[in-house]
């Protein structure tokens, strides 16, 4: 027997797209050269990150920065079994597949460094005119400018990393796994002894109003007061 089961909190949804917009907003800012609103967005993105790094830890089941690590192992046995004609995991799902199965583990650490990358490399990035991040201050222009340069680097195996996450949500559909469904209503059919244990997301969405707070103070107070 199966039932629709809660897999993913309200905060772990509203992160998935929040990101998906800001990393979009980043790029459109970025390539028109709207800075003020491309620290904007970056200084949200970073609320975010830090937010659902914070939620890794105390947040629910599916949300556990420990429930991402899975031996090279467990991510070959189950890609082997999306070679299956109907994989046994669609509705009944081994324990590891219930939030993000071994392979997508993977993926959702590698846009962790990456994004974490990008946002600690804009921090002391500079546009060589009259923008620049809040801690290019403290460092020389030379490691200002290198640090530039891998802000714009990282982007790219960002956008890679990107359209290698879209084309695998693309193959477990003709798979007949629906990843998309769950990021948005929350809930897949599992067994009932399955059920992952879940909690509030509106705590996590208390804590990155926290988070957002003290960044605002911090550095992003002067430029959105200019924008708005």
């Amino acid at each position: 027997m199966s039932t629709k089961t809660t897999i993913w909190d309200g905060f772990i949804r509203g992160y998935h797209w929040l990101q998906a917009i800001c990393i979009a907003g980043l790029w459109y800012t970025g390539t028109e050269g709207l800075m003020d609103w491309h620290f904007s967005i970056a200084y949200g993105l970073l609320a975010l990150l830090i937010t659902r790094l914070i939620w890794g830890l105390f947040g629910s089941e599916t949300a556990k920065l420990a429930s991402l690590f899975h031996s090279p192992r467990a991510v070959i046995q189950h890609l082997g079994e999306l070679h299956q004609p109907k994989p046994t995991h669609t509705t009944y799902p081994h324990k590891s597949d219930i939030g993000h199965n071994p392979a997508g583990s993977y993926m959702v650490l590698g846009f962790f460094v990456l994004i974490a990358a990008q946002l600690t490399t804009g921090l002391f990035a500079n546009d060589d005119i009259v923008s620049e991040g809040p801690l290019a201050m403290y460092v020389s222009s030379e490691l200002s400018s290198r640090l530039t340069e891998l802000h714009a680097l990282n982007f790219d195996f960002l956008l890679g990393a990107i359209g290698l996450h879209l084309a695998a949500i693309l193959l477990y559909r003709l798979k007949s796994i629906d990843l998309i469904g769950p990021m948005l209503h929350g809930k897949k059919e599992l067994a009932d002894q399955a059920a992952p244990k879940m909690r509030n997301g509106a705590i996590g969405w208390g804590v990155f109003v926290a988070v957002a707070t003290a960044i605002y103070f911090l550095w992003a107070k002067d430029v959105i007061i200019y924008l708005f």
